[in-house]
C-alpha cells in the first residue's frame, strides 16, 4: 500500500522582533551657509544599507536621512536649506534564527525633532523603529489517495477524506523597480537658479499580477522650493508624477492574490537645463525595493484518516500548520482638521505645500472589530505678504480611532497581518486670513493571514488481524450513541466499515446525534 502524495509550498513566520531606537546628534551649519534664526520645514527618511545575520541576532546598519528647511538671521528673512544624515548600527535578539536565514526588515521614523541651539548649530532627536523578521519557505507532502496496485487491501480498510483550504505560495522574491522621470517647470515660471528644498514621496503605489510579471503603477509628489534665477526671489513648484513599470515573476497569472511591501532606496532629484540652456528640467531618479510574495488559493481533498476492517493499520497522523487568509479590507476614511495661526504668524496669502505623515498607536483585533488609533502629523507652508516674501510654517495634530467590522475573524486564530495606512490624497483652503481646513483621506489595505492546524497522514503499515482481538469483539451490540461521537469513531472501535453499520441501521446520512441505538454486527 502506497500513498499519494502532492507537494505544496507555504510559508511561515520564524522569528519576528520590535526594536525602538533613540538617536541623537548635533549637527554644525557648514561656513557656505548663512545663519540660522527659525527652522519652518523638515522631513527624515530611514534607510537600511546592510543586514548582517548571525546566530540568533542580526546587525542593522543604516542611516535616517534629514533635511531642513530654515530663515536666515538676514534682514529680509531669506531662506536656506540643510540635509545629512545620522548613521546607526543595532544587534537585534531573533530567536530560532540562523546564518543562512534572509531577513526582513521594516522600519518607520516614530519622532523627529531639530532644536536651534544657536545660529551655528542644532541638535536632531529622533526615535526610530525597526521590525526585522524572519519567513521561512516550507515544502509539505500530502496524501490525496491510497494506491493499491492490487486493489486487495483497499477492501480490508476504512478511510476517510477532508477538504483542505491553504494558500499556496507561488512566488517568493525580492526584486527592484527602477524609476526616471523627467518634469519642466510650467510655462510663466521663473527660471530656478538654485534649488533650497528638494522632496520626492510615492504618494500612492498599486500592484497587479499579470502574466509572467508583476505591474506596478503610482504617483511621486515633487515638492521644490528655490530661488528665482534672474531676481532672486523665492519660488516654489509642487505636482504629481505618474509612473509605471513592471518586474519579471515566474509563474506569476492575473487573480492571485498580491502581497507586497516596499522601501525607498536611492533618490536624487536634479535641475538640468532645457534645450534654450533654460534651468527648467527637474530629473527624478529613484529605487523601490519590493519583497514580492503571491499566493493562490488552493483546495485540495486529502486522506484524513484510516483504520482496518479485517485488518490492523497503524496510521501515522502529524500535525502541520497552513496559511490560509481571513479576510481582505481596503477601504477609506475622510478626515478634517481646522488649523489656526498663532497672532503673532504672519497672515495668510496662499498655501504653498502640505505633508501628512501618519503615526499608529494602537492596531487591535477584538471581537470582530478591527480598531485603529493614532494621530496625523501635520506640516503646511505658505506664503504671505507680509514680514517681506518668505515661507511660513504651521503644524497640527489630527487625532483618529477608527473601527472596522471583520465578520467571522476569530483574533486567536491570526497568525499575521499585512496593513498599510496612507493619506494619498490631502487638501488645504484657506478659511480666512489667519485659518485654514485641511481634509484629507486616508486608505487602509489590511490582509489578515491564519494559520490552521491539521493532521496530516505520513504513512500507513498493515498488519494482519490479531486473533485475540477479533474473538474479543463482540457478534453482535447494541451502542448507545454519547454526545460528541460520529460512524467512524464507532466503526473504528469496532472493525466495522461506515458503509455497513449504516446498512444494518437504514441510515441514509453520516449524521447521529447523542441517545441514538445502533445495531452493530461483527
Amino acid at each position: 500500500m502506497e500513498l499519494m502524495k502532492k507537494n505544496i509550498h507555504t510559508e511561515r513566520i520564524k522569528s519576528k522582533a520590535l526594536l525602538q531606537v533613540p538617536l541623537e546628534t548635533d549637527i554644525n551649519v557648514s561656513d557656505a551657509k548663512p545663519d540660522v534664526a527659525k527652522v519652518i520645514y523638515d522631513c527624515g527618511k530611514i534607510k537600511v544599507d546592510e543586514i548582517k545575520t548571525g546566530m540568533n541576532k542580526i546587525w542593522v546598519k543604516g542611516r535616517l536621512c534629514y533635511q531642513f528647511l530654515y530663515q536666515t538671521e538676514s534682514e529680509d528673512r531669506a531662506l536656506a536649506g540643510m540635509e545629512g544624515d545620522i548613521p546607526f548600527m543595532e544587534e537585534i535578539y531573533l530567536d530560532k534564527l540562523e546564518g543562512q536565514d534572509r531577513v526582513i526588515c521594516k522600519t518607520s521614523l516614530d519622532d523627529m525633532r531639530v532644536h536651534i541651539i544657536n545660529s551655528r548649530k542644532l541638535s536632531i532627536q529622533a526615535v526610530i523603529s525597526l521590525e526585522p523578521r524572519v519567513e521561512e519557505s516550507i515544502a509539505e507532502e500530502l496524501c490525496v489517495e491510497l494506491d493499491n496496485s492490487g486493489g486487495a487491501d483497499l477492501e480490508k480498510l476504512e478511510y476517510r477524506k477532508k477538504s483542505l483550504d491553504f494558500l499556496e505560495t507561488i512566488v517568493k522574491k525580492r526584486d527592484l523597480l527602477r524609476i526616471h522621470e523627467e518634469t519642466r517647470l510650467p510655462a510663466g515660471m521663473p527660471d530656478i537658479g538654485a534649488a533650497l528644498w528638494k522632496n520626492i514621496q510615492i504618494s500612492s503605489i498599486s500592484f497587479r499580477p499579470m502574466d509572467e510579471k508583476l505591474g506596478i503603477t503610482g504617483e511621486i509628489s515633487l515638492f521644490i522650493v528655490y530661488r528665482e534665477d534672474a531676481s532672486g526671489r523665492i519660488n516654489w513648484y509642487e505636482t504629481m508624477i505618474p509612473f509605471n513599470g513592471s518586474v519579471e515573476c515566474q509563474n506569476s497569472r492575473e487573480g492571485m492574490i498580491v502581497d507586497v511591501t516596499y522601501e525607498t532606496g536611492h533618490e536624487e532629484i536634479t535641475v538640468r537645463e532645457d534645450s534654450d540652456g533654460e534651468f527648467r528640467l527637474i530629473g527624478i531618479e529613484m529605487t523601490i525595493e519590493l519583497e514580492i510574495k503571491l499566493y493562490e488559493r488552493e483546495s485540495t481533498s486529502i486522506v484524513a484518516d484510516v483504520y482496518g476492517v479485517s485488518c490492523e493499520v497503524q496510521a501515522g497522523i502529524d500535525s502541520k500548520q497552513f496559511r490560509s487568509l481571513c479576510t481582505e479590507l481596503n477601504t477609506e476614511e475622510k478626515l478634517t482638521r481646522s488649523i489656526k495661526i498663532e497672532d503673532a504668524d504672519p497672515k495668510i496669502l496662499q498655501v504653498c505645500h502640505s505633508d501628512a505623515r501618519v503615526k499608529l498607536e494602537e492596531t487591535a483585533f477584538r471581537e470582530g472589530m478591527l480598531r485603529l488609533a493614532g494621530e496625523i502629523e501635520l506640516q503646511v507652508l505658505y506664503a504671505s505678504n507680509e514680514s517681506g516674501a518668505g515661507l511660513y510654517p504651521v503644524r497640527s495634530i489630527v487625532p483618529f480611532e477608527i473601527a472596522k467590522e471583520l465578520p467571522g475573524v476569530d483574533e486567536r486564530q491570526i497568525d499575521q497581518y499585512s496593513l498599510s495606512v496612507q493619506i494619498p490624497q490631502q487638501t488645504v483652503s484657506i478659511k480666512d486670513s489667519s485659518q485654514l481646513e485641511w481634509r484629507g483621506t486616508m486608505s487602509i489595505e489590511l490582509r489578515l493571514y491564519s494559520a490552521n492546524s491539521e493532521d496530516i497522514l505520513t504513512d500507513l503499515s498493515i498488519t494482519p488481524l490479531d486473533a485475540e482481538v477479533l474473538e474479543k469483539l463482540p457478534g453482535f451490540a447494541i451502542y448507545y450513541v454519547k454526545p460528541g461521537d460520529s460512524l467512524w469513531q464507532i466503526g473504528k472501535k469496532y472493525y466495522v466499515s461506515v458503509g455497513r453499520i449504516k446498512e444494518m441501521n437504514n441510515l441514509t446520512e453520516d449524521e447521529i446525534k447523542a441517545g441514538d441505538k445502533l445495531l452493530i454486527v461483527k
